[in-house]
């Protein structure tokens, strides 16, 4: 598999209410032209030093990547086909925001070369958008129409389960209409209410409502499994052939690049963090990365947590190609335990995730990385 980049837009209309990653709200289209000069200039400075790197897959994420005019992703493209090697059946992403779709924009997208969006539609129902401060109190019926009547690209969505004042009929409603559209990929997030935003704030999530959200989260992966959506990962879903080939490469330990103010990359078995902010990253003459060398803890933490989030899990071949070291007798023993709670299910040499495993992975994770962090 062949290297990946990532172009991270860190602009927003708004910040939705549940949002932890690195954004800001967009005060002047001027400062996104300066941004994207930026992430010229950063990726001519990572490329000028050796020679072109082959890449299969470029996602442009967020943020509201679609934001983006279509003259500025070409702009982009163009500079990653002469840095880079960027091969002839390569999968470029872009995430949109329903309230951005237009006529213009989607065909401006498929002619930078887009042949992926994932539309972020987070719940279909009014009042759930209101509840976590999701853009737009409503999606226009006429706009998803437009996404999927185009034939240009892979059309994926977005949706969460599990939101505040959700129940099991909200959200089956939410799912059949949008299967019924046929999407190639379906990536269904459980809420996570952090601390820190806005959401955290006002609403504190008790038993009641952690129940509700594994409840819901069966709901959502019986429905998905009955259309013939393959669940790949634990938040992902794909018709046979579609699963996200840049998405994987976190999960397989393949090398990315990442670019922006906020981004990370996965290179040489390092992994590197742009910090900066918007206004340095924009103004500063120089790139500064905090860089993580992976030593033996760090490999074993980061291969568990990646391989028990796809849905095949793991071997123990494949444990010790990443790490390098046989499998530690403790986690040996923990995985046995966990087999026995009907957390982990062992078949044909590989161990994964249950049905009940997947409801509590962060839990079955914690335990089995737990002496490594």
């Amino acid at each position: 598999m062949d290297n990946g980049i990532y172009i991270h837009i860190p602009f927003c209309i708004s910040k939705c209410d549940y949002c932890s990653f690195y954004s800001v709200p967009v005060l002047d289209n001027a400062i996104i032209d300066s941004y994207i000069m930026s992430l010229l200039r950063e990726i001519d400075f990572i490329t000028k030093s050796h020679e072109k790197i082959s890449v299969d897959t470029v996602y442009f994420g967020g943020g509201t990547p679609s934001l983006l005019h279509p003259k500025q992703v070409m702009m982009i493209m163009n500079f990653i086909r002469e840095r880079f090697i960027l091969e002839s059946d390569s999968e470029i992403t872009i995430e949109m925001n329903p309230n951005d779709l237009n006529y213009d924009k989607l065909n401006g997208y498929i002619d930078a070369g887009i042949n992926r969006i994932v539309l972020g539609v987070q719940s279909l129902n009014n009042e759930m958008r209101k509840n976590i401060g999701r853009r737009g109190d409503n999606i226009d019926k006429s706009a998803i129409e437009l996404f999927f009547s185009n034939n240009g690209y892979i059309k994926c969505i977005d949706i969460m389960a599990g939101l505040p004042g959700e129940n099991k009929s909200i959200l089956l409603n939410d799912l059949e209409i949008i299967s019924s559209y046929g999407p190639e990929h379906i990536s269904l997030y459980l809420l996570s209410v952090d601390e820190g935003t806005t959401l955290g704030k006002r609403f504190y999530p008790d038993e009641n409502f952690e129940n509700m959200q594994v409840d819901l989260w069966g709901v959502a992966m019986n429905f998905l499994a009955e259309k013939g959506y393959n669940h790949y990962e634990i938040s992902n879903y794909a018709l046979p052939g579609f699963e996200s080939r840049h998405n994987s490469k976190y999960w397989d330990f393949t090398p990315y690049y990442g670019f922006g103010s906020g981004a990370h990359s996965f290179v040489n078995d390092k992994r590197y963090s742009n910090n900066m902010s918007i206004l340095d990253y924009i103004e500063s003459g120089e790139f500064k990365y905090d860089i993580e060398i992976f030593d033996k803890n760090n490999r074993i933490v980061e291969f568990i947590m990646t391989a028990l989030r796809r849905k095949i899990g793991f071997s123990f071949d494949e444990f010790i190609a990443v790490t390098s070291i046989p499998v530690p007798k403790n986690i040996i023993s923990e995985l046995n335990r966990l087999i026995f709670e009907d957390m982990i299910n062992f078949e044909n040499g590989r161990y994964f995730l249950s049905k009940n495993g997947i409801y509590y992975a962060d839990r079955v994770i914690y335990r089995l990385a737990e002496e490594y962090l």
